[in-house]
């Protein structure tokens, strides 16, 4: 297999490629190079040969032996282990979290649909709550809230029946996200612009109150 093809195939464990690639192509053995990085021979064979993964000090060992990136050795070893975990049975058996007691809603809040904007393709995508409000005149976003990390939502069907309750949390890239449902489920209540009440967090709170100072 041509390393064109090989580095095409779904995620590759790393060490093979460097074997060839690197070892091979210099005449290199391996307890040699364990030697000059100054590390167990049989545990970097392991590594080489695919049966185990690389951890960041070997990778950045490699990086200053071998003037290669450590950051794109963990990448595709990242990979590889992503995609041989989502493979175990017991894995694939987890589901999402069930909430861990009954929902509860507070007695302040406001009303209206939740509502989107943007571009799937791009990722450039804003997720807000569209308030119950009569219409102003040269004010285009009228009763539009952007949602903050410890507001709460109810989210109800088409049929007014309720769908979901809980509070709003932010994913590690900052972004909005909705516990006890699943990710590719709960984005598409904002796109069909779901009929939901929001009772707003203490920082938005905090805001609304900045705001009215102002």
């Amino acid at each position: 297999m041509g390393v064109g093809i090989e580095r095409r195939v779904a995620a590759p464990h790393p060490g093979p490629i460097i074997q060839r690639d690197f070892l091979d192509a210099l005449g290199f053995g391996v307890a040699q190079l364990a030697g000059q990085l100054g590390m167990d021979a049989e545990r970097l064979a392991e590594m080489l040969a695919g049966r185990i993964s690389f951890d960041v000090e070997t990778a950045v060992r490699l990086s200053r032996a071998l003037q290669i990136s450590a950051e794109r050795i963990m990448q595709m070893q990242l990979r590889c282990d992503f995609l041989l975990a989502r493979e175990i049975a017991p894995i694939q058996a987890v589901s999402v979290l069930e909430p861990p007691r009954a929902p509860e809603f507070p007695e302040s809040f406001l009303q209206g649909r939740l509502g989107r904007t943007g571009d799937d393709r791009t990722g450039d995508v804003s997720l807000f709550f569209q308030e119950d409000v009569a219409p102003r005149v040269g004010d285009d976003y009228a009763g539009f809230h952007a949602l903050w990390r410890g507001d709460r939502l109810r989210i109800y069907d088409p049929n007014g029946i309720v769908l979901w309750v809980g509070p709003i949390l932010q994913n590690l890239d900052g972004h909005i996200l909705l516990p006890f449902v699943r990710a590719l489920e709960w984005p598409a209540w904002f796109g069909a612009g779901y009929r939901a009440d929001l009772a707003v967090g203490p920082e938005h709170a905090a805001f609304f109150e900045r705001m009215r100072e102002s």
